[in-house]
């Protein structure tokens, strides 16, 4: 390889990394401004009696706008004065509140048993037979007098010991005692002859115990008027903390009577449903008023949160519930985590680690949450509830608008092949079509600035936009060729992506084609999907702009493209932008490889192993440089470092096992592997038939190849390195083989319909 080539390599990898530190005193310097406590709490690490203690308050089944549309004045005086953000909940197993809660308790996504509901005292009965006895047949252990236990503990254990990541049920509970805490569990959701004691099974640590609290049915009090003729002892609630105070730190209140409502739904009229769900959350408003004014609120952490939204929620796929903290260093502000980067936003393996981050204790291998803090971002309890709303559409959006598109543009990709081999009279139509499926990802990411609430307006809309811009750009160069029509689309779409990921992502989180926050994939930077569509766009339309370039007389040097190549590795590699790795790689391969080939008519293997080995080096020093964040600020890459620390490489081996099942089962099912093999069927036919055509192309238009070329490689990268490559793969191609049919359209002899076949220039 030439000097000059190690030269564009070697400054390729180091421009992105000089702006990370750049930009690293920034965000530094940010985190430093915004979270004054922190040198506090790093310097009473370990000692416990410095942070008071934590009240977790578990409200399930529950909406933002219930609480909103409640008469909730303590509630209300909390939200003004504490953090707020909605949670997502998504968990490794069903939608359900066992599943909830022991996910929030190993802090990583699981599935619980039938059975994780059992959280009894070792002298409660169940079927006959006292839980102590019943926990010691499971265990072969026998627990503590005074202690609570997981009758499901070993059978969640068992339910997920193959997955694909660590996995520690009990893992909160474990770090506490650990650290030498006590913690407790009082309240329960029991239902007639039900035992419903979630709580449990989030508080509990690797054996299944809980040391202390009040889960027996006696926490209850009668009242023929409510839901299953109970509800929730609120001033035997209190007693037991007041009992507990002085040897308890951290109090789980788990204060059942919405989840009661929510399960007695299918037994009483709609407005009985609401009423019942009404007075639950006016009651337990009135019991946080009483346990606020007992706390310290300088030392304290209160932790209100629904583990899981109500069943109407669910079936409009509304998987996001609130969640409140006050505390030291929290103000009246959104709530966020490293996890999702977003304001407002946070997970539910998030809970668990916050209130450990509270005591400074570290995390279980295996907890993947991060601290929430507060963002000093504000928004008003509406504009959070409309935020809400937003995300809840967008996600019911996405599956038809992307079906549909991804329908249309199979169907013309294989009109347009027919009209090749067949039908050439139609060409000059299949090639307006074309161009408008290579514009439609334009539309969708400008939909959310002309939002729609339906899916059938946001269709109408987003289509319409896509005829508009088709037809501007066309007009615009209709002395252009077809190649330089396709590099305006490309261009278009790369300026548009990078401008939104450096203004702060708002178009991309509300877009169809964008990642889905409920789902809980990811929150920020650039998701699989534009991903594909900024490495397949950007390849076409360097190669179109190199192209045109040389075909002026002028050459495009590669020194105006490296900092373009930069720029766009900035963006995809950055932590606090995209902190996308297998863009990250895919790029780095798709332009390494068109640098070379600007040199060299063709790659060698010694050329694909240098490329390797330079994206390697950028890789490390990148995941080196974001686990040296503060740990609010890293991304999935940091955490991934710190994960390699605490448990060895074989996290890698678990990492790379759970991205090829991933892809394995997402090559099956989803709708972008027909693009993505259509697309590379459609490139393979044109390389022979028709004879000699892809040959006159590549003499015609060299450089315009080596970008298609580039961006082909790349494409195979992302298909390669992401745990969902099929889909960056696939949306990739849709700037890479229309460019291609168009380029061979335009070459054909016996072209028709001359009013729209003018002889046209580069």
């Amino acid at each position: 390889m030439k000097p000059k080539i190690w030269f564009i390599f070697i400054l390729i990898l180091l421009l992105p990394m000089f702006i990370f530190c750049a930009s690293a005193y920034e965000v530094s310097s940010v985190n430093r401004a915004s979270n004054p406590h922190d040198k506090l709490k790093l310097s009473s690490l370990n000692i416990p009696g410095n942070q008071g203690k934590v009240f977790l308050i578990c409200i399930d089944r529950v909406s933002l706008a219930d609480i909103y549309q409640t008469d909730t004045p303590n509630l209300d005086l909390l939200i003004q004065q504490a953090g707020i953000g909605l949670m997502t909940t998504n968990t490794g197993g069903s939608r359900s509140q066992r599943d909830a809660y022991l996910t929030m308790g190993a802090g990583t996504r699981v599935s619980a048993s039938d059975k994780s509901p059992l959280g009894l005292h070792v002298d409660e009965l169940h079927q006959g037979v006292a839980a102590g006895s019943l926990y010691k047949q499971i265990t072969g252990m026998t627990a503590p007098a005074d202690a609570i236990v997981n009758l499901g503990f070993a059978q969640a254990v068992r339910n997920n010991k193959n997955r694909p990541y660590t996995v520690n049920i009990g893992a909160l509970g474990t770090a506490l005692k650990q650290a030498g805490l006590r913690f407790a569990v009082i309240g329960n959701s029991d239902t007639a002859g039900e035992y419903k004691r979630y709580s449990v099974s989030f508080m509990m640590d690797e054996e299944g115990i809980v040391p202390a609290g009040e889960v027996h049915e006696s926490i209850l009090m009668e009242d023929l008027g409510r839901p299953f003729g109970v509800r929730t002892d609120y001033g035997k609630v209190m007693k037991t903390i007041e009992e507990l105070w002085d040897t308890i730190d951290v109090f789980a209140l788990e204060l059942g009577d919405t989840s009661r409502a929510e399960d007695f739904r299918y037994e009483a009229t709609d407005e009985m449903n609401q009423r019942y769900k009404s007075t639950a959350i006016e009651e337990g408003d009135a019991f946080i008023g009483e346990l606020i004014q007992r706390m310290d609120p300088g030392r304290d952490l209160l932790v209100i949160a629904s583990a899981l939204g109500s069943a109407n929620d669910l079936a409009e796929n509304n998987r996001l519930t609130p969640v409140i903290v006050m505390g030291p260093g929290y103000d009246s502000s959104l709530l966020v985590s490293a996890s999702t980067k977003r304001p407002g936003i946070s997970t539910n393996l998030d809970i668990s680690t916050t209130i450990l981050s509270h005591y400074g204790i570290k995390r279980q291998g295996g907890q993947l949450g991060n601290r929430i803090h507060s963002s000093g971002e504000k928004m008003e309890v509406e504009e959070l509830l409309e935020y809400n709303r937003r995300l809840k559409e967008v996600n019911n959006q996405r599956a038809p608008l992307l079906r549909s598109y991804v329908s249309v543009l199979t169907i013309l990709l294989l009109a347009a092949l027919i009209c090749i081999f067949f039908l050439r009279k139609y060409l000059a139509y299949a090639e307006i079509f074309l161009q408008f499926i290579m514009v439609v990802p334009i539309s969708y990411l400008l939909l959310p600035l002309f939002y729609k609430s339906t899916p059938a307006g946001s269709l109408s809309l987003s289509w319409l936009l896509a005829s508009a811009i088709t037809g501007l750009v066309w007009v615009f160069t209709k002395e252009r060729s077809m190649i330089a029509k396709s590099g305006s689309y490309c261009l278009i779409i790369t300026v548009l992506l990078i401008a939104d990921q450096l203004t702060g992502a708002a178009l991309i989180a509300f877009s169809p084609l964008g990642y889905d926050i409920i789902s809980g994939v990811r929150f920020y930077g650039l998701g699989n999907e534009y991903m594909g569509v900024l490495l397949g766009a950007s390849c076409t339309g360097i190669g179109v702009i190199s192209q045109y370039s040389e075909q002026k007389g002028k050459g495009l040097s590669m020194w105006l493209l490296l900092p373009v190549f930069a720029l766009i590795l900035f963006v995809l590699s950055h932590p606090g932008i995209g902190a996308n790795v297998g863009g990250t790689v895919s790029a780095l391969m798709a332009y390494s490889s068109f640098i070379i080939l600007q040199w060299k008519d063709q790659l060698r293997l010694h050329h694909i192993v240098s490329i390797g080995a330079v994206t390697a080096v950028f890789l490390v020093l990148l995941f080196l440089f974001d686990s040296s964040r503060a740990v609010d600020s890293q991304s999935h890459m940091g955490q991934t470092v710190s994960l390699i620390r605490e448990n060895g490489f074989f996290e890698l081996v678990l990492i790379a096992k759970r991205k090829i099942e991933v892809n394995i089962r997402l090559f099956r099912y989803t709708i972008w592997t027909r693009v993505f093999l259509l697309s590379l069927f459609s490139m393979a036919m044109l390389l022979f038939r028709p004879v000699g055509i892809f040959r006159v192309i590549k003499k015609k238009r060299p450089r315009f190849i080596k970008g298609i070329v580039s961006g082909v490689i790349g494409c195979i990268t992302a298909l390669l390195v992401n745990d969902s490559g099929i889909v960056a793969a696939g949306t990739s191609m849709i700037y890479l083989a229309p460019p291609v049919l168009l380029a061979v359209m335009e070459q054909l002899p016996d072209r028709r319909n001359r009013l729209l076949w003018k002889k046209a220039a580069l």
